[in-house]
């Protein structure tokens, strides 16, 4: 069986997950939340993480797969349906951060646009990474810790000096209702959490290993919510305007030095964790393809999905503001469902009955 290690999992919370909210997310929640943008990303945040804990008490329960627990409760046959609505589900949620790394990759690391061809080359990485399953999302992750953890610490520290955290205050002041939407339209960010799901009976479970996973989550939180506060802290009102996030907030730093953009090393560092970050919930697409066809090779299904995908970044690389727009002001409904809906109906599917307990294990 394909196999995760908890160490790997806890270092995909802390270390890789965090980078897919420093592009365009932050300018995104300015817009519904001005210097309330920390409220509404910690309300999200407690939000996943109450179903994350969720999840990890059902993965103390039982040995199942997510597979075996919808077989134990509906059948093989609704198994597998419910495995093709979540292929369908996955690859609807690549589109969007696809393209915002197609858009941050091009519109930061070169001086002079280039064709969106330029980004094909993602798709090979992403087919080939699909094709070794669960055991490459872990070994990714073991090499993407010691990368993020001094790449991510440095523009942090190249920041905080331009940043007034008084803008700020007052905490509150945009109003419940617009923190409240910030919450709702930034779901699509806050889905992680079900890769969790996918993870039941892939990793072992032992003595401790919730709050291993919750506590990596936790640093992961604080990352982005500092990231948050120091990038509003330095933009303030005009924040709205800066996407490309992670390269806006060390820029000042480096401006006028014989150096130049230094930061720009540690920028070129992240985007390669960021690279295979992203492949992630293509890896579930055709993870969840494979179940529906009775564990079939991962070579036909991984290159029709990321041609598809690779389609669909060609035809709507001119509309992006558009598919954030409908990401966010639209689809958020269908991301609370499998976000967080389906994760917490799973506390509810029959597990084996041989499957032994969390006691049991620890014995």
């Amino acid at each position: 069986m394909d196999k995760i290690k908890l160490r790997q999992i806890c270092f995909i919370f802390a270390v890789m997950i965090p980078l897919t909210k420093t592009i365009v997310y932050p300018a995104t929640l300015v817009y519904q939340t001005r210097n309330d943008l920390i409220l509404a990303a910690l309300g999200n945040f407690l939000i996943e993480g109450i179903v994350l804990g969720l999840i990890l008490f059902l993965a103390s329960r039982t040995t199942c797969t997510f597979f075996d627990l919808l077989q134990n409760t509906f059948g093989k046959i609704g198994a597998k349906i419910v495995y093709a609505i979540f292929a369908l589900f996955f690859a609807l949620s690549a589109v969007l951060p696809m393209m915002e790394q197609k858009n941050f990759v091009i519109q930061e690391l070169y001086e002079n646009v280039p064709s969106v061809i330029s980004f094909a080359p993602f798709f090979g990485l992403c087919f080939f990474a699909c094709t070794k399953g669960f055991k490459s999302i872990g070994r990714v992750a073991d090499i993407s810790m010691p990368i993020f953890a001094f790449s991510f610490t440095a523009i942090l520290l190249l920041a905080i000096p331009h940043a007034d955290f008084t803008a700020l205050l007052p905490f509150g002041a945009t109003g419940a209702q617009n923190i409240f939407n910030g919450c709702l339209h930034s779901f699509n960010w806050y889905t992680d959490c079900l890769y969790m799901l996918f993870f039941l009976g892939h990793f072992q479970y032992e003595k401790g290993a919730a709050g291993k996973i919750i506590g990596s989550y936790t640093i992961g939180a604080l990352a982005v919510l500092l990231f948050l506060a120091i990038f509003y802290g330095i933009y303030s009102d005009i924040a709205v305007l800066q996407h490309n996030t992670i390269a806006q907030i060390p820029k000042y730093t480096t401006a006028n030095t014989s150096l130049g953009r230094i930061d720009l090393l540690f920028i070129f560092a992240l985007t390669l964790v960021m690279i295979f970050t992203y492949c992630i919930p293509v890896q579930m697409c055709v993870h969840c393809i494979r179940k529906v066809f009775d564990d079939c090779s991962p070579i036909l299904p991984s290159a029709i999905i990321n041609l598809l995908l690779l389609v669909l970044t060609i035809f709507f690389n001119y509309s992006f503001v558009e598919i954030q727009s409908l990401y966010t002001q639209k689809l958020w409904i269908l991301f609370a469902v499998f976000g967080y809906g389906i994760p917490l109906l799973s506390l509810l599917l029959r597990r084996n009955k041989n499957t032994p307990q969390t006691e049991d294990k620890h014995e």
